[in-house]
């Protein structure tokens, strides 16, 4: 025994959180790999999902030319069944996914056309590929350790560092975030579990063995666990180790771990289980998606139109549909779409397409011209000029007296075959006696 042993304080220790609730490491809810761990977050989950659904529920078209000369064809096979198993929809739903989790999207090249541009596309697990090196001009692919030929692998990154082939994973450079969010939701679960009351302490003033400390304990279990009043006896008190709700702040955690979700995403808060910070009183759903469609798809939608558009010849491209997201009210459609009419930028059949109607009978809606127009072509000579007298006549009713005299609105009908003679003399205006 040393010399100072006598003089050495006693060691006194006090009850810890860790004694309470564990030390923290490895939590099992932290097991898994990354992307199938984060997906477990609710906000991670709400996030990768709104943008791969509403990416793959957007419609695909298929250009040729370029400018004022670009015209739409026929998609390609590999823009209407791009894989063996699935739909389109799938496809690019796939293709999301592994980009919004892993930050690549990385597709195996199965067959190809007659003219050798690629026909199927497989979407590889991203655990199973790797490049050689990441700073290469022209990378080397592995796939399952299998060296892959030139050509055969198909790459989209999602964020790159320049110089760089692999696209950075969010969930892998916010591994911290989604970490802190899970912690706080098993801790809510916990919480909840164990009827608000983490943990307590059975105190005596009496001397009491092992055993009888265990049969206390487990009686006052029992009696908890069933909701029913507990009769303590030698003296026993019970102290409960609590924290108050307001102050464990595990669902300001989870509020706070949404938000920054959300921002890594590039998704609005309340999309994910966040809070804005401010008022949408004023904002309509309209406004909404055209804000969603501009500040969060736009940029994947661009990515993904470049990265497909190299599957086809440099005279094509693929485009998406970004209209079709827009659904306004009837109203609204109608205005947009008599606008279009009569602009002549897009034809009557056009716009029963949008709104799923059967084209006009005899190519009536082919042309883009307005409906008196278009109407005579059917038409006689003396048939066609009656209508657009007859139409004119509608529309400068409700002008005359206020924008043009009477003289002058016969005039115009004049002018387009109306043979209207004589002038206008105002009724006489008599005085009530």
């Amino acid at each position: 025994m040393s010399w100072w042993w006598p003089f050495r304080r006693k060691e006194k220790r006090a009850i810890s959180y860790q004694d309470v609730w564990g030390s923290g490491s490895s939590p099992s809810i932290l097991s898994g790999n990354s992307a199938e761990r984060a997906l477990r977050l609710a906000p991670v989950y709400a996030a990768t999902r709104l943008l791969s659904d509403s990416v793959a529920a957007m419609p695909l078209k298929s250009y040729v030319g370029d400018g004022a000369s670009r015209l739409p064809i026929v998609a390609p096979r590999i823009f209407t069944k791009p894989a063996a198993v699935g739909t389109r929809y799938d496809w690019l739903h796939r293709c999301m996914t592994s980009l919004t989790l892993r930050g690549n999207a990385y597709g195996l090249v199965v067959s190809h056309d007659a003219a050798g541009w690629p026909e199927q596309i497989e979407w590889l697990h991203p655990d199973d590929v790797h490049v050689e090196d990441n700073l290469a001009a022209v990378p080397v692919w592995f796939y399952k350790g299998r060296r892959m030929e030139p050509g055969q692998m198909f790459h989209i990154p999602a964020f790159t560092l320049p110089g760089q082939i692999l696209g950075l994973s969010p969930i892998a450079y916010f591994a911290t975030t989604t970490n802190t969010g899970l912690l706080a939701q098993q801790f809510g679960h916990d919480w909840f579990a164990n009827g608000s009351t983490p943990s307590a302490v059975l105190e005596t003033d009496q001397s009491i063995d092992q055993a009888a400390a265990g049969v206390l304990k487990a009686r006052f279990k029992e009696a908890a666990e069933g909701r029913d009043v507990v009769a303590l006896g030698l003296g026993t008190k019970y102290r409960p180790i609590s924290v108050p709700a307001n102050e464990s702040q595990f669902l300001e955690t989870i509020k706070a771990s949404a938000n920054q979700i959300a921002a890594i995403y590039g998704v609005p808060p309340e999309k994910v289980g966040g809070e804005t910070g401010g008022s949408l009183t004023y904002a309509t759903v309209e406004q909404n998606s055209i804000d969603l469609l501009t500040w969060t798809l736009r940029p994947w939608l661009t990515r993904l139109e470049e990265a497909l558009s190299t599957l086809r010849p440099p005279t094509e491209e693929v485009k998406f549909n970004a209209d079709a997201m827009l659904r306004t009210d009837m109203l609204s459609r109608v205005k947009a779409h008599g606008m279009a009419l009569d602009q002549g930028w897009r034809n009557r059949d056009e716009v029963r397409a949008i709104e799923d109607e059967a084209p006009l009978p005899n190519g009536l809606g082919q042309t883009y011209l307005p409906l008196s127009s278009a109407m005579s072509v059917s038409l006689d000579p003396e048939q066609a000029n009656a209508r657009n007298v007859v139409e004119m006549i509608q529309k400068l009713g409700s002008g005359v007296g206020v924008l043009l005299t009477a003289d002058e609105a016969r005039s115009i009908l004049n002018q387009a075959g109306a043979n209207l003679t004589g002038s206008y003399t105002p009724p006489p205006v008599t005085e009530e006696p």
